[in-house]
């Protein structure tokens, strides 16, 4: 047997490795609208598939089943998703500026950071939606189903959501300035500090919502139906419009109320404690066992207001015009104009 020399096997075992150059990672092309069509035509479930930053503008996908997709920052621009089914898919990031998602089913779905600007959601359920930092400015939101949707720093300015319907809804910090929602329905609804100046809420139905901290800046809440508002200090109502609105068990204590409109409205079990109603029109309102505690209605309008089942030590009515105004001190049966000139001097 012939023993080969250590120093010899080194140099041949050196000879016979190969050394390979690392080869560059191939690029994943993402997938195009004749892949998704082609899929959806084969049949191939969609669910946990990885779409991620694909190139879908102008894509029909009406009435697909798109339920637990990956779209994160894919282009959907401009796109027809009618009737799509797009239940708890993973959306963030994704463009839908312009897309026509009108009775689609986003529950569940995470919409973080989209950017839906004049996109057309209605008809659509958008129950238990994840939506922080959206940019939905113009967007169409009439008829949606928006229960449960959580959403904070969303952009809805100018978008239209008439009639639609929010149960647990929580927008913290939300823009949504000169945003519409005609005759919409609210249900414990948490819309703390959000921008809804010049908004347009009326005929809207609203219970056990909380406002505080909102903008609320030259809003339209005619003949609006409130109960359990919690909209007190912070809140900023100015140059509001409440013309005719039934708000029952309200909270606006500490609220700034200045030249806001609140005439024919009534206001029944309502904290309005040290509000500044300055320069408001109270013209034929009504503020039945309400409390005005320390409020400020100097150069206030209260022509044949009716306050006199509410408590009103320490308001000061200075300058306020109260003729045909009805007043009444706690205990006292009654009561009319003999008590407006001591309220009048801001005497309780």
């Amino acid at each position: 047997m012939r023993l080969i020399p250590s120093s010899l096997l080194a140099r041949l075992r050196l000879r016979s490795i190969r050394i390979v150059p690392p080869q560059p990672p191939v690029a994943r092309r993402p997938p195009g609208p004749a892949d998704v069509l082609a899929w959806l035509r084969d049949g191939r479930p969609m669910a946990g598939r990885d779409l991620s930053g694909a190139d879908l503008r102008g894509i029909v996908l009406d009435h697909a089943d798109l339920s637990g997709v990956v779209l994160e920052h894919a282009d959907l621009r401009g796109a027809s998703l009618r009737g799509t089914q797009l239940r708890h898919a993973l959306l963030g990031g994704a463009l839908f500026d312009d897309a026509d998602c009108g009775g689609a089913r986003f529950d569940g779905a995470c919409l973080d950071g989209t950017s839906a600007e004049r996109a057309r959601f209605c008809g659509a359920s958008l129950c238990g939606v994840r939506g922080n930092d959206a940019r939905w400015a113009g967007a169409d939101l009439s008829d949606a189903r928006l229960d449960d949707l959580m959403a904070v720093g969303i952009v809805l300015s100018n978008a239209v959501l008439d009639r639609s319907h929010a149960r647990g809804m929580v927008l913290l910090d939300a823009r949504a300035d000169g945003s519409r929602w005609r005759g919409a329905r609210w249900d414990k609804v948490l819309a703390l500090r959000a921008r809804l100046a010049n908004a347009d809420f009326r005929q809207t139905r609203l219970r056990g919502c909380a406002l505080g901290g909102a903008d609320l800046g030259g809003s339209l809440w005619q003949h609006a139906d409130v109960q359990g508002l919690q909209a007190s200090g912070g809140t900023d109502w100015h140059h509001a419009i409440l013309r005719g609105m039934q708000a029952t068990d309200c909270n606006f204590h500490g609220a700034r109320l200045a030249d806001a409109d609140l005439s024919s409205g009534n206001f029944m079990r309502s904290d309005f404690g040290t509000c500044d109603l300055s320069a408001a029109c109270l013209d034929q309102a009504q503020f039945p066992f309400s409390s005005l505690i320390g409020a400020r209605l100097q150069r206030a309008h209260a022509h044949a207001a009716d306050f006199a089942r509410s408590i009103c030590r320490r308001t000061d009515f200075t300058g306020a015009d109260v003729a045909g105004a009805r007043f009444a001190q706690p205990g006292m049966p009654g009561g009319g104009l003999a008590l407006v000139i001591p309220l009048a001097s801001g005497v309780s």
